[in-house]
């Protein structure tokens, strides 16, 4: 990892009081996640033409 990332990811880990490594672990785990729901929706969107029910998939999303 280069030295500037290291030192900002610890910069924001200590902000939120937790570990670097618990931090670049809840980052995973959040990108992981959003890549997960935008495949749900594109499968959603690829099986379906019906708006409302895209329209409530993301609303869905945003509340995880």
């Amino acid at each position: 990892m280069p030295k500037s990332l290291k030192t900002e990811v610890a910069r924001l880990a200590e902000a939120d009081g937790v570990s670097i490594n618990a931090w670049i672990n809840a980052a995973i785990a959040y990108r992981v996640g959003g890549e997960a729901t935008a495949e749900a929706f594109f499968q959603h969107l690829r099986e379906s033409s019906d708006p409302a029910a895209m329209l409530a998939l993301l609303k869905e999303s945003q509340q995880g």
